[in-house]
């Protein structure tokens, strides 16, 4: 089930040079987000009542991860930005109704929906294809929003719907889709307001780079990755735990990306250093909405005085000192390792700056227990079909020892019993599954994510007394596990949760009604569910 979430990637533009995607909350609408930029309401357009976004993939031949460029505008939190797009993922399905169908064309999008849609263009005379606007492309808060054909006016600094074409050609050749006509592809409300999203010169080609894969029959040793974290202090220190594999004189750095912590990236020692050239791919990162490259850069402190962070200047490698073991590999200030979303420009996911790689014992431990209470549960209502739970997992044991995350995993209880999430309820899931890796997230629909810390999962049955969670730790050749802390729901009145069904009413989750939302969450109306941002 598609829900609003927490945590959505908003970007801050810190220099000219610099776009960093960043976590932020949701407050608003995207009408309330962008009311006050407003100064001239547009021309009504011709906005297509009643159509429904295409989120399904359409039937035909299948294009997927394509790397996608344009040249991009965003909503941000205050104003919109400029993003010069390199390598974001992109979609064609050729249709089997002979129509081709195009993933998401509007870039920035990805920051304020959770699902994005497939638009239809249709073959012309010269064997184009031309994408007719306006086509519906998602909804918020109930409403309706467009993608249109829009022109760039210099003297209002804004786009506005083109009343004259609403037809926006492209090619389709060899497996690269490329926008012919000169103009903008915007996001705008059945009104044809601009909502500051828009794309032109889009690109979408093949995806050539290749992710590195370990070795097979080479198992990693779990690395500790040490680095600076504040340009303000020179002592502060952030980690997490890596997977490092040494093979002869080839070096492989695994799980340095938390969207992707399958690929590798492929080094060299020799004579007691360590070598890993930049620009190694990764992988698509759905949360970030891209292809994800490891970057080296020398670091150099930028920004005020006050709030200065860090920047880079890029490398063609990193290099880092070798002890005779291989258990201690150290970069020295300035070297930096970067994850990004694309080889050419900074659109930095993580930054790595001064890392040092320790090597630790993998041991098994017994797990401290999760921390869960009554008021991490929200109570199940009949109206919306959903509960929420709350709860922190402790990467201690029991000996207050660390734990490696990258072991953890957990379960959900309903009394006595492990909840198995299955993709007919789970739509986000592409499997079964009832032991949940740590850092697991369910970016199609937040399901599960995680915020603040802790880890939120949705459920959508009633048919328990209590509810719980237990932490799982698989380490040293064995798996333990903690104590399975438990709320009884029964209790707190949890299950006996009942609301008037009115078409013509808006419900919070608590059940309550209320007039038609501006707040954030999520409500009920007409038997749907509908998002607020």
């Amino acid at each position: 089930m598609r829900k609003f979430t927490l945590i959505i990637a908003a970007v801050f533009i810190a220099t000219t040079a610099m776009a960093q995607a960043r976590h932020a909350t949701k407050t608003t609408t995207l009408a309330q987000t962008a009311q006050h930029l407003y100064s001239n309401k547009q021309a009504k357009a011709p906005a297509k009542a009643g159509e429904e976004p295409i989120f399904d993939i359409p039937e035909g031949t299948v294009y997927e991860n394509l790397y996608a460029t344009s040249d991009a505008m965003g909503l941000g939190f205050g104003g919109f930005y400029y993003q010069d797009v390199d390598g974001g993922i992109g979609g064609v399905v050729e249709g089997s109704d002979g129509c081709l169908y195009i993933y998401a064309p509007i870039s920035q999008t990805y920051i304020w929906f959770t699902q994005l849609p497939w638009l239809k263009a249709e073959k012309n005379a010269d064997g184009n294809y031309v994408l007719k606007t306006p086509q519906v492309y998602a909804y918020d808060a109930g409403d309706p929003y467009y993608a249109y054909r829009m022109k760039w006016v210099e003297d209002e600094q804004k786009c506005f719907v083109d009343e004259e074409n609403t037809d926006i050609v492209f090619s389709w050749n060899d497996g690269v889709l490329t926008q012919l006509d000169d103009c903008y592809i915007g996001l705008g409300d059945t009104d044809g307001e601009w909502f500051y999203m828009a794309d032109k010169n889009i690109v979408y080609r093949p995806q050539t780079d290749q992710t590195v894969s370990a070795p097979e029959g080479l198992s990693p040793d779990n690395y500790l990755l040490t680095y600076r974290s504040s340009a303000k202090n020179e002592s502060a220190t952030k980690e997490r735990m890596v997977n490092v594999i040494i093979d002869g004189s080839d070096i492989y750095l695994g799980n340095i990306n938390d969207n992707t912590p399958d690929s590798y990236i492929k080094g060299n020692i020799d004579n007691g250093k360590a070598v890993f050239a930049s620009k190694q791919y990764i992988g698509p990162d759905a949360y970030y909405g891209g292809h994800a490259y490891v970057l080296t850069g020398n670091a150099f402190i930028d920004g005020e005085e006050d709030s200065p962070f860090f920047n880079y200047n890029l490398t063609d490698n990193i290099i880092f000192d070798v002890d005779d073991e291989g258990k201690t590999l150290t970069a020295t200030y300035p070297a930096s390792m970067i994850t990004n979303i694309g080889p050419n420009n900074l659109y930095i996911i993580s930054d790595y700056v001064a890392p040092k790689l320790t090597y630790v014992e993998d041991k098994a431990a017994t797990p401290a227990n999760p921390i869960f209470t009554a008021d991490d549960l929200m109570k199940f209502n009949e109206n919306s079909g959903m509960g929420k739970m709350s709860f922190e997992i402790v990467l201690k044991d029991t000996e207050g020892g660390k734990l490696n995350e990258n072991k953890v995993l957990y379960n959900i209880y309903l009394d006595d019993q492990p909840l198995t999430f299955t993709p007919d309820v789970y739509t986000g899931l592409t499997e079964e599954m009832t032991d949940v890796p740590y850092k697991f997230q369910d970016t199609s629909n937040y399901d599960i994510y995680i915020y603040g810390g802790k880890h939120t999962v949705y459920y959508y049955t009633n048919d328990f007394s209590k509810i719980g969670v237990q932490t799982i730790y698989r380490a040293g050749g064995e798996e333990h596990r903690s104590d399975i802390v438990y709320v009884d729901v029964a209790e707190l009145g949890i299950n006996n949760i009942t609301g008037e069904k009115n078409a013509n009413k808006w419900y919070n989750l608590n059940g309550l009604e209320v007039q038609r939302p501006a707040q954030k969450g999520i409500y009920i109306h007409n038997g749907k569910k509908y998002v607020v941002k």
